[in-house]
């Protein structure tokens, strides 16, 4: 019998007894590679990162305590995700304060700059439902004019001048707003706010008077984010 025909003799039954086993290899392979599905679509993986900025409201203390007004802030944040869901990143808050009762002599406007690190983990509830915990802290100047006049009498003021620690926890729901790219959402926050402060009258310092107050309360940020 020649060479060739031996040759074919031999490996078309082999081919033929290896098929089975060689489709079933390859399909095993396909289902190996296939990326999994995940259930949602924004880009809060792994490499991805996301910048956003919101309006925040909260109560507020006169420094010395002397009467509870409202506190607006304006805060820029952004993050990079180190893994799936979790970031790491900063945030900027640029904050006013108001306690105004002129008629009780009482009136405070402060102005404060704060920043600091973040950490944030995003919980898919749905594809485009997600929850947000975050913590962080930040820390920055705070500048305060305070009327130091009693009532009826002509207006006095002194400035008050120091920083600020700021420590925060919360959690609030997010919504995919443009597939993949954007969302907006609000959270709850819990801050605890230290500061140290002296009061300076026609630009110097007054000896003793420094003062350390500590502050905690509720807050609320809403946000609208871009992901990349």
């Amino acid at each position: 019998m020649p060479a060739k025909a031996v040759l074919l003799f031999v490996l078309v039954p082999l081919m033929l007894a290896l098929t089975p086993f060689i489709t079933s290899s390859a399909q095993t392979l396909d289902v190996t590679k296939a990326p999994s599905k995940k259930a949602y679509t924004l880009k809060i993986n792994k490499g991805d990162y996301w910048i956003g900025g919101g309006l925040g409201l909260s109560g507020s203390v006169a420094p010395m305590g002397q009467y509870i007004g409202t506190a607006a802030q304006l805060s820029a944040k952004g993050g990079y995700h180190i893994i799936d869901k979790l970031s790491v990143g900063v945030s900027l808050t640029a904050g006013i304060s108001i306690s105004d009762k002129k008629s009780k002599g009482i009136y405070t406007r402060g102005i404060s700059m704060l920043v600091g690190p973040i950490v944030q983990y995003m919980i898919p509830l749905s594809k485009t439902f997600f929850l947000a915990p975050i913590v962080g802290a930040t820390w920055g100047p705070i500048s305060v004019k305070s009327m130091v006049s009693q009532p009826g009498a002509p207006e006095e003021y002194v400035k008050i001048k120091g920083h600020a620690f700021c420590q925060l926890a919360g959690i609030g729901p997010f919504f995919e707003v443009i597939p993949e790219k954007a969302s907006f959402g609000a959270q709850i926050l819990v801050s605890s706010l230290q500061q140290t402060t002296t009061l300076h009258s026609n630009g110097s310092e007054i000896p003793g008077t420094k003062v350390k107050d500590n502050k905690s309360g509720p807050a609320l940020n809403i946000e609208f984010r871009l992901h990349f």
